[in-house]
């Protein structure tokens, strides 16, 4: 062998044995491409890293929860990766649980769909637990391809668990574990990405919001106050709280205001159900963190795409870390009416 190949397989070594040495001692993260392979994933809904990462790649499932003072405690919520609250008949709210890397083995009471439900699902998740709903909501949830998980296809995921003095159907709660292992089957996507996490530094213009006030219409006022960690919320004049595990608390409060109209699908009594007439386009966004606000806009071109959120200058909002709670507000347009506010 000649000195120039020994020398040429001399200067080899040492590179890759530098090369190696790099690639050990320093941080992957910083190392184009290989960097990304090395990233720490987060939950696609929350901004945080999952307890395991096999979570990220599982369906996520959505369970329909009463807000009636008369069920009070509620359970499970507090699991929840996302939460929406949603106008129903008679000017009350429900809630819309979405557990993807979140779980909780008592989520409820479960109560009964709405056409509306679809528009709000779609495209986290088309798993959805409840509790029966009228021929015509059935009807909007089958045409939209949405796993529908009773009481007689969840067999044990869902249980009824007597309560004193309440009525039948304030008793239904549901697994969400064995909830999505009921209809991961039939709909087994993870839920796609579209929410961005991280610092308040560089989210735009934001102004105090310490204070936060939802009134979907004369009958339900939401109130929120920031602790200095999270958003503690209050309703009925008290704190809302989860059975076991005390007053709820968020790390994100999203007003997105909608066109909320009276639906032609009407229950049992007659009552019109409540739909979104815009659930595309765009419309007024206001994110609460941190105890500040950033105003902006949500953005949807078809119902198959997530909601983008945009502050005033064009940016995407950029959420803390945590769980998210997004309360759809009658904007001006309305057929109901509704409204917010916030202050320090």
């Amino acid at each position: 062998m000649s000195t120039k190949v020994k020398a040429a397989l001399i200067g080899l070594v040492g590179v890759l044995v530098a090369g190696g040495a790099y690639f050990v001692l320093a941080d992957k993260e910083d190392i184009p491409l290989i960097g990304e392979r090395f990233k720490p994933s987060t939950c696609p809904l929350t901004g945080e890293k999952p307890k395991n990462e096999d979570l990220i790649d599982r369906p996520a499932v959505a369970i329909k929860v009463e807000n009636a003072p008369v069920a009070y405690p509620l359970s499970g919520l507090e699991d929840a990766d996302i939460v929406y609250e949603e106008l129903v008949e008679g000017g009350v709210t429900r809630f819309m649980a979405i557990y993807h890397c979140g779980d909780t083995p008592k989520a409820g009471p479960i109560r009964s769909a709405r056409a509306v439900d679809p528009s709000i699902m779609i495209p986290t998740t088309r798993l959805l637990a409840f509790s029966g709903g009228n021929q015509g909501v059935l009807d909007v949830l089958a045409e939209n391809e949405i796993v529908q998980i009773d009481e007689n296809k969840a067999g044990a995921a869902m249980q009824r668990v007597p309560r004193e003095g309440l009525a039948t159907e304030h008793t239904l709660y549901g697994d969400s574990s064995k909830l999505r292992r009921v209809g991961r089957e039939d709909f087994g996507d993870a839920p796609p990405g579209g929410l961005e996490f991280g610092d308040l530094e560089g989210n735009g213009q934001t102004m105090a919001a310490r204070n936060v006030t939802i009134e979907f219409s004369e009958t339900t006022t939401v109130n929120y106050e920031f602790n200095g960690e999270r958003y503690a919320r209050f309703q009925q004049g008290g704190p809302f709280q989860s059975e076991g595990h005390g007053q709820i608390g968020v790390e994100n409060v999203i007003v997105e205001e909608h066109t909320v109209n009276l639906s032609e699908v009407v229950d049992v009594t007659g009552t019109p159900s409540i739909e979104i007439a815009d659930e595309t386009g765009s419309g007024r966004a206001t994110l609460f963190r941190n105890g500040r606000a950033i105003q902006g806009t949500w953005e949807r071109e078809s119902i198959d795409d997530v909601v983008v959120f945009k502050t005033r200058s064009g940016d995407d909002m950029v959420l803390a870390p945590g769980a998210v709670w997004i309360h759809l507000v009658p904007n001006s347009k309305s057929e109901v009416e509704g409204s917010f506010d916030f202050g320090n």
